[in-house]
Formats: structure tokens, sequence, C-alpha cells
């Protein structure tokens, strides 16, 4: 590999992306619909899939060395980031909570933006509980 993909951040970024994808994925299919209730609602899991596939998106807009690269991470950590706060108020999902944290803060750093965007409003778009971003399509 040549370019970007050569960058020592951009290769530990491209591990915590397929990582994440890999583990929202899972944990999506199985932990969720399994535990059922907030955790198979629809919002939930849509949020959980979107992460799993911007996730692989960003890991391949870097390994495709793409010029877009740094948008693409910017928003895989904005969603990375929302994901995490889903699935830290649920429960239960640790494993998804820190591969999506890593990714997003990866992903911010690729970017270049301080790190992972905050969501300052009061409820998650995918369980209503306080503390989440706003209830948008955005997210899921």
């Amino acid at each position: 590999m040549t370019g970007i993909a050569n960058d020592p951040a951009v290769k530990q970024c491209i591990d915590d992306c397929l990582q994440c994808r890999t583990i929202c994925l899972a944990m999506a299919m199985g932990h969720c619909l399994e535990q059922g209730g907030a955790h198979a609602e629809r919002e939930h899991l849509s949020l959980m899939l979107n992460c799993a596939e911007m996730c692989g998106t960003a890991g391949h807009f870097m390994l495709a060395e793409s010029t877009l690269h740094a948008e693409v991470c910017a928003l895989c950590a904005k969603v990375c980031g929302a994901c995490a706060q889903s699935c830290r108020q649920l429960g239960g999902m640790e494993d998804c909570v820190d591969a999506c944290e890593r990714c997003a803060k990866s992903c911010a750093r690729v970017a270049g933006v301080d790190g992972p965007p905050t969501h300052g409003t009061d409820r998650l778009p995918t369980t209503g509980v306080s503390g989440g971003p706003p209830r948008q399509g955005a997210y899921g």
C-alpha cells in the first residue's frame, strides 16, 4: 500500500472500523434479537446496522485511499458515538460500546476533528432514554 494507507493512524483506524463493523453486526443479529425488548426495537437495531455499514464504508474508503476518506471518517465517528451511547444505555453490550468508542476516536483522529461528536440533547433516537442525540433520520 502507498499513500494514506501507510500512515499508522490510518492503519489503526481501518482495523478499528472493520472490527467495529463485525462486532455491531454480530451483536445486533445475536445478542439484541435474543434479548428482545428495547434491544430489539427497530430504532436501536437500525442504528447498530447503520453503524456496521458506516464502519465498513469508512474502512473501504481508507483502503481505497479515497480523497474523501476524512469526510467519511468524520461521519463514521458521529455514527459510532451515537451507537455507543445507545448500547451503553441498554446495558449488557460492553463489547459493542468499546468497539464503537475505539472506532469513533480513530475516525475522529483520521478526520482531523477533536474527538467524536457529542450530542447535547436529551434523547437517543433508539430508545427514547435520556442522554443521547435528537430523534432524527440521520442515525437510524
